[in-house]
């Protein structure tokens, strides 16, 4: 059996400069430098966990995982709501 998590959280009332770090700190983005010459993958804090991403503000994720997403969403004052399921 296998333990995952749904993890919703909502982004209202955030700043849409602070959405978009928020975004990248969680997913990761590509960062391009000297005018596209260079392009690098910058990991976000789901790299390597086997996320999947349902919809807006709603991650589906191994719960072994989830407390590495805590920490970061007290830190921005993000409200969060995670439910614990098993799967066969």
């Amino acid at each position: 059996m296998k333990k995952v998590s749904f993890v919703k959280y909502n982004l209202k009332g955030v700043s849409i400069v602070n959405k978009t770090l928020i975004h990248r700190a969680l997913y990761g983005y590509t960062d391009h430098s000297n005018k596209g010459s260079y392009t690098y993958k910058r990991k976000g804090i789901l790299a390597g966990s086997g996320y999947e991403k349902i919809g807006n503000g709603m991650i589906f994720i191994e719960t072994k995982f989830v407390d590495k997403l805590i920490p970061f969403f007290k830190r921005y004052k993000i409200k969060v709501r995670i439910m614990d399921m098993i799967l066969p």
